[in-house]
């Protein structure tokens, strides 16, 4: 089984940074405020425009092949940076306002051949997440916690996997795409490929966590509307690669075979070796969440102008 996740990085130069920032702003001066959940295809295009005339051609070819990567991990660093408004603690801000941004993030994720989409039982079904420190959600492990450590998880592992070619949103999201606001805190995200944590199990183990003896309920982050939990397998062998839905908080195995299964997973998640990912302003991360499972640990957010801000979008 492949160690993974494979991390492919790349940095603008702050020449092409400056030029595309210039280009963004020029091809939205004359444009009315646009809104990601109404007018996202717009965004995108405009985006990817100005992104494939101004990044290096091998960089552009490079992800357009990104997805055929299965269990890859991208970070694009030093991408234009914004005077951002204050940090949303509250979960929601206007999104006409951040267009530049919105054109930025939905344009990398058209050139990566990805389709955004938000749920409707999620995040009031707006497309773009903030994961910020919310207040209200204090000591739970969310996006928008900061106090309690957010475990070794796949986002919405209570769904089934989806196929391609089919509606995403009631499945679990293939792909997870981040931009960097603000991240004074240097809180890494961290990222583990499911092979590196499989390979640590026991035949025994592997074997029962790809049973259906398992219950997974919806993350805290889901208030309204949830499906039911679901009664399946956690791990579960696709066509090219396995892959595993998992959220410590929210996933208990149903028979005695189950929980040892589990507590040995999460036993081999405490001591593997992750990649750890600090985003910076301006940066772009984009990875496979069938096939990498992230985690954020505690800390301790700035004051709330400027404390952690990361933006975030599910992607089929």
């Amino acid at each position: 089984m492949s160690a993974g996740p494979e991390i492919v990085r790349h940095a603008l130069d702050d020449g092409v940074r400056d030029v595309l920032a210039k280009e963004l702003d020029d091809r939205l001066a004359d444009a009315h405020p646009l809104d990601p959940d109404t007018e996202g295809a717009i965004l995108a295009t405009i985006g990817a425009s100005a992104l494939r005339q101004h990044l290096p051609g091998e960089l552009v070819a490079e992800l357009g092949a990104f997805r055929d990567r299965q269990g890859g991990v991208l970070v694009l660093e030093n991408l234009p940076r914004r005077d951002a408004p204050r940090t949303p603690i509250g979960g929601f801000t206007p999104e006409a306002a951040l267009a530049p941004l919105n054109a930025l993030h939905l344009g990398l994720v058209q050139l990566l051949g990805a389709t955004p989409f938000a749920v409707p039982y999620e995040n009031r079904g707006r497309l773009m997440r903030n994961v910020v420190p919310h207040p209200a959600s204090a000591g739970t492990t969310s996006s928008w916690g900061s106090d309690a450590e957010f475990f070794w998880h796949t986002d919405n592992p209570h769904l089934p996997f989806g196929e391609p070619g089919r509606d995403p949103r009631p499945y679990v999201p293939r792909h997870l795409a981040f931009h960097a606001v603000r991240n004074d805190e240097r809180v890494p995200t961290d990222v583990v490929g499911v092979g590196a944590v499989l390979a640590r199990l026991s035949p025994g183990a592997r074997e029962a966590l790809a049973r259906p003896e398992f219950e997974i309920r919806a993350p805290a982050s889901i208030k309204l509307g949830a499906p039911p939990p679901l009664r399946g397998a956690v791990l579960e062998h696709g066509a090219t690669a396995p892959r595993l839905r998992y959220d410590h908080g929210s996933t208990r195995g149903l028979t005695a075979r189950a929980a040892a299964a589990l507590d040995e997973l999460a036993a081999a998640l405490r001591t593997v070796r992750a990649e750890r990912i600090v985003l910076r302003p301006g940066d772009f991360l984009f990875f496979d969440n069938y096939r990498v499972l992230h985690r954020r640990r505690s800390f301790t957010p700035h004051p709330a102008p400027g404390a952690r801000w990361l933006r975030r979008c599910y992607a089929s």
